[in-house]
């Protein structure tokens, strides 16, 4: 395995990429390092300050000092424009050689930044600190033309503090297409996902000493956001097996949201951070059983998509639970987590075209247990974007009303909630227990002791261990009788061509929660809940932060703002049917459909919901945003 290099370029550290691309036909020192500038003869010969502006402009990775040494690459008009060398000025010019190269045609390679490393053409990767710790470790690819397996990074940043995340020119892809339509999309893809080459540890200690192998595959997900282009540059941090809401505070990433001190919540709060605090991140993975992704989005103020569970393949993935888990999507952008919820789930724009929702529901019952007044009003606020929008008044629905009115016969009497009780939470936790069997016991014929197991693990593997398979099945069994009758009573669960229904349901919007102080013991959620509906009905759910809260902190010993939720749920398969409604209804409302990096979730302005609408140019426009198309029921 070759030694990584880095270097300095303008004050910024790089990662010279040890796959060789080719080699330069002159004969220089073998051991110089020099940033160059790889472009084609017309770049060369034409207007080429103004070519190396753009760059500039349209890349993060792309200083100026790249543009001082410039190499030719060799193609069919070089000899017609060779007569303009004097244009070049007091650049250094470079040819590469088409014959000695790793790749079978150079002329093929990207115009972009590189290095030189002695005569020899690598990719120029930079490194951005992880100041953040959201990152478990950065990857990078053996072979940039081929991403069959990976390496983790452990290289520091300059002052040592801070974890490197190696991030590859935006120069290097070109745009989206029908076939890679996430080229250049830089994402993070969450620990339990396998990637060929590189060990899984899953935050756990334990685990990271039994399996000390790296992976010889790379998990399906992962595989499929590679196929379609994608850039995978780090694995996020998780709690230990993805699972807990606490965190070990040494390795807990910091909220980049509020007074900053706010405790990162959910079991992928890494994926959460890296995208409330970087912006050259595109969007994040994770996988949701109980909340994990949905909740540590909610917790830093981003959008979140539970998609379909099923709809994307979870093999190769390190799994809780085969019935709860799902794929998760984190995202600054309705459009941008659309577009590549679009590409993950492999479904067409015309998908979401199809007819909006003709029933809007709003389920009373769950609103009145959830949030205080000033959250209920702003609640009021998000349905009424939706009645607008779509020229409708929202249903108010009384689900437990509605199962005492007309009860299935299977409950013999018994209410919603106590039909249906702790059945949720002990099937998962009996999953979550069993899928870690031969861990635990291979452990611990190896150590001799049990694994260390924190404490949201070990109350739900308390829970799981004396379920019994007919437990098991009887829990399912009630929750397969609440799925059906809640598609036969409030609304169909399964997704038509020509109608479908929307539910808008409360999520937790409550602040503060400061780092330093104790989240209490694991809680055991119980009967129906908003946060449960989704799973129940294995159904897609998309959490929305449209509003935004003051507070006084006492860290900050200021006013600090705490994003509000709400979400929208829709049925099976209705993953982009429900971002788009999302998306339509805010647009005609004037609504941000975006939020920030750094301390606030929206720009703060003095009007109800605390956010200025107003629009804001994106910074580090990529040709992926650029590609992205208006989509809206009427324009197809």
């Amino acid at each position: 395995m070759q030694a990584l290099i880095t270097c300095l370029v303008a004050g910024s550290q790089y990662l010279i990429h040890p796959h060789k691309l080719g080699s330069i036909q002159e004969t220089i020192n073998p051991d110089a390092i020099l940033p160059v500038t790889l472009l084609e003869t017309h770049e060369l010969f034409g207007d080429l300050e103004a070519t190396l502006r753009l760059f500039a402009l349209y890349d993060d990775v792309f200083v100026p000092e790249f543009g001082a040494v410039l190499v030719e690459k060799p193609g069919p008009d070089a000899a017609d424009h060779r007569r303009d060398a004097s244009r070049l000025l007091d650049k250094e010019l470079y040819r590469l050689n088409g014959h000695v190269a790793a790749m079978a045609d150079v002329a093929r390679l990207p115009s972009g930044p590189y290095f030189l490393h002695g005569p020899n053409l690598h990719q120029a990767w930079k490194l951005y600190d992880d100041e953040y710790g959201a990152f478990a470790f950065g990857v990078i690819p053996e072979n940039v033309t081929n991403t069959d397996g990976f390496r983790a990074m452990a290289s520091l940043s300059e002052a040592g503090t801070h974890k490197s995340i190696p991030v590859p020119s935006r120069l290097y892809h070109h745009a989206p297409n029908a076939r890679k339509p996430l080229s250049g999309v830089r994402l993070a893809i969450p620990d339990a996902l396998s990637l060929k080459g590189v060990q899984t540890a899953l935050s756990s200690r334990a685990w990271r000493s039994l399996y000390t192998a790296p992976a010889d595959a790379t998990a399906v997900l992962a595989q499929r956001l590679l196929d379609l282009g994608a850039v995978i540059v780090g694995k996020s941090k998780s709690s230990q097996f993805a699972s807990a809401r606490e965190w070990v505070d040494e390795e807990a990433p910091w909220n980049p949201r509020e007074d900053g001190y706010q405790r990162p919540l959910g079991g992928a709060a890494g994926a959460a951070t890296a995208m409330a605090g970087y912006e050259w991140l595109k969007t994040a993975f994770g996988l949701d059983g109980f909340g994990e992704v949905r909740e540590t989005a909610a917790a830093q103020g981003l959008y979140s998509l539970r998609t379909t569970p099923g709809a994307i393949p979870l093999a190769g993935s390190q799994i809780r639970s085969p019935t709860y888990d799902s794929v998760g999507l984190v995202s600054r952008d309705v459009l941008e987590l659309f577009n590549i919820a679009s590409a993950v789930l492999n479904q067409s724009h015309a998908d979401a075209a199809m007819p909006p929702p003709k029933r809007l529901l709003c389920p009373v019952d769950f609103f009145e247990s959830s949030g205080s007044k000033a959250h209920k009003e702003l609640a009021s606020q998000f349905v009424a974007t939706l009645e607008n929008f779509l020229g409708t008044k929202a249903e108010k629905v009384d689900v437990a009303a509605a199962w005492k009115k007309q009860p299935p016969p299977e409950a013999k009497g018994q209410g919603l909630q106590e039909y249906i009780n702790d059945a949720p939470f002990r099937s998962f936790c009996y999953e979550f227990y069993h899928e870690y069997d031969e861990f635990r016991k291979v452990y611990q014929d190896k150590s001799g002791h049990t694994p260390y197991a924190e404490a949201t693990t070990k109350h739900r593997w308390d829970v799981g261990k004396p379920v019994t398979k007919q437990d098991y099945d009887t829990f399912q069994q009630r929750i397969g009788v609440f799925r059906k009758w809640f598609g036969d009573n409030i609304a169909p669960t399964a997704e038509s061509r020509d109608s479908w229904t929307a539910m808008v349901l409360p999520f937790d919007s409550a602040a503060p929660k400061y780092r330093d102080e104790s989240l209490g013991a694991p809680k055991t959620p119980h009967g129906v809940t908003a946060e449960l509906l989704p799973l129940l009905l294995q159904t897609p759910q998309m959490v929305v932060p449209f509003a935004q809260l003051p507070y006084e902190s006492r860290i900050s010993d200021r006013e600090e703002f705490h994003p509000v939720y709400a979400s929208v749920m829709g049925p099976k398969g209705a993953d982009l049917r429900v971002i788009h409604l999302v998306r339509r209804a805010f647009e005609t409302a004037q609504w941000r459909t975006r939020v920030d990096t750094g301390r606030f979730t929206f720009p703060v302005a003095d009007n109800p919901r605390n956010v200025d609408d107003r629009h804001v140019p994106d910074s580090g426009v990529s040709s992926y945003e650029a590609r992205t198309s208006a989509v809206s029921w009427g324009e197809l």
